[in-house]
C-alpha cells in the first residue's frame, strides 16, 4: 500500500471479491514501469498532480502495478471475455462510455478511462480485482515472463501504427530500453528496410543487433546525427522513435535525444516520443518548421492491435525474454525492483526487473 510519495508498505488486507463485470486475479509475475518509478518518486511528470490530489484525499492507496501476468481465480457476473484459469495481462483502460468519443464509436480515444494501478487496485499484491474489459488472455505459447511485458508492447504496436512506417523506410531508434527494443522489432515487422539502433551501452547494442538492428551507434563514440547521416548517404532517416527522453534525474536524456532526432530526419520525416517528458517541457520549433517534420502523438491501441501484439510474441516474431536480465522472487522484493529500475545503468537493467509472486 502507498502512503505517500516514496512511502510504500507491505500489509495484510482482506482478499477481494469479484463484483459484476470484474474478476479477481492471482499475480504470477509482475514488473514495474519506468513511469511508475517516476510517479512513486514524485517526479513532476504529467500524472504527478493527479497522484498528489489522490494522496491528499485518501491514504493508503493500492497504487501502481499494471504490467503483469496473472491467473483468473474468480469471475463476476456478466464476464464473457475471460474464464477461470486463464492467464491474463492488462492491455488498456476501460472507456467511460459516455464522452463524445465513446458516443461516436471511438472508444479508443476516450480521455476518461479507468486505469489499473490508479483507478483500480494494481498487481502489487497476491490477489487483486480488475474490470474484465481491461484484460486479455494469452495462449500457452506466451510465457508468464513474456505476458508480464506485453502491455508496453501493445503501446508500441499502437505507436508504430500511428507513425505510419512504409515499406523500405529507414528507422532510427534512440534508446534501447524495453520500449526501444520493442520499437525496433515491431518496426521490422511493419516493413522497415533498415533500423539504426542508438544507445550508450555496448551490451544493449549487441542485443539490438541480435533482434534485427542493421546499424549500431554508440553515442559515447559517435555523434548520433552524423552517424545517421552517414548511414543514409546524407539524406536522413524516414522515422525516429525517441525512446530515451524523460526526466534527467532518472538517467534519461531530457529533450536532447528528441532534438537529435529532429536533426537526423529527412524533410517531411516523422518522429514519435515514446518516453514521458516532464510537464512544461519545451522543444525547439525551427527544425520542425524548416524541414516540414511531423511529430506523431501516441495512438491508443485497438482490439485488433492488441491481438496482433499477442500474436507477435506467440509466433516469436518479437522476442521479449532476451531482454529480461533480472528476476526476483516474492512481493517483499518490490522495493528492490523499484531501486533497480531507478538505477538501470548501475544494475545493468534492460527490461524492468520481474518479480515472481506465484507459479
Amino acid at each position: 500500500m502507498s502512503y505517500d510519495f516514496n512511502d510504500m508498505r507491505l500489509e495484510d488486507i482482506p482478499e477481494p471479491k469479484a463484483e459484476p463485470g470484474w474478476v479477481v486475479c492471482r499475480t504470477r509475475v509482475l514488473e514495474l514501469s519506468v513511469t511508475e518509478v517516476a510517479e512513486f518518486q514524485g517526479v513532476p511528470i504529467s500524472s504527478h498532480e493527479a497522484l498528489k490530489a489522490m494522496f491528499a484525499q485518501k491514504k493508503p492507496l493500492p497504487l501502481f502495478g499494471h504490467e503483469f501476468c496473472a491467473e483468473v481465480v474468480e469471475v463476476g457476473a456478466g464476464v464473457t471475455n475471460v474464464k477461470l484459469g486463464d492467464r491474463v495481462f492488462y492491455h488498456r483502460g476501460v472507456p467511460c462510455g459516455s464522452c463524445k468519443y465513446c458516443q461516436a464509436g471511438m472508444q479508443q480515444y476516450c480521455r476518461s478511462v479507468l486505469n489499473v494501478g490508479e483507478d483500480t487496485p494494481g498487481c502489487l499484491a497476491e490477489y487483486f480485482p480488475v474490470p474484465a474489459r481491461m484484460i486479455a488472455a494469452v495462449p500457452k505459447e506466451v510465457s508468464d515472463f513474456e505476458a508480464a511485458a506485453l502491455q508496453p508492447l501493445v503501446s508500441i504496436v499502437g505507436a508504430v501504427n500511428g507513425v505510419g512506417i512504409e515499406m523500405g523506410d529507414t528507422v532510427a531508434v534512440i534508446g534501447l530500453g524495453p520500449m526501444g527494443l520493442d520499437s525496433l522489432q515491431v518496426a521490422r515487422c511493419a516493413g522497415a528496410g533498415r533500423v539504426i539502433a542508438i544507445a550508450r551501452r555496448d551490451p544493449v547494442l549487441q542485443l539490438a543487433k541480435s533482434l534485427g538492428a542493421d546499424v549500431l551507434v554508440n553515442i559515447t563514440e559517435q555523434d548520433p546525427v552524423e552517424a545517421v547521416m552517414e548511414a543514409t548517404g546524407g539524406l536522413g532517416c524516414d522515422v525516429v522513435f525517441d525512446c530515451a527522453g524523460g526526466a534527467t534525474g532518472q538517467g534519461h536524456a531530457g529533450t536532447d535525444a528528441f532534438h537529435q532526432g529532429l536533426q537526423m530526419l529527412r524533410p517531411e520525416g516523422r518522429i514519435i516520443e515514446i518516453g514521458h517528458f516532464p510537464g512544461g517541457t519545451q522543444v525547439t520549433f525551427a527544425p520542425i518548421e524548416k524541414k516540414g517534420l511531423r511529430i506523431i502523438g501516441r495512438r491508443p491501441p485497438t482490439p485488433k492491435m492488441i491481438r496482433y501484439a499477442i500474436d507477435l510474441v506467440a509466433s516469436k516474431r518479437v522476442q521479449i525474454e532476451p531482454t529480461i536480465k533480472h528476476t526476483l522472487h516474492g512481493l517483499d522484493q518490490v522495493p528492490k525492483a523499484f531501486e533497480m529500475l531507478a538505477n538501470k545503468s548501475v544494475y545493468g537493467v534492460i527490461n524492468p526487473p520481474q518479480v515472481v509472486v506465484w507459479q
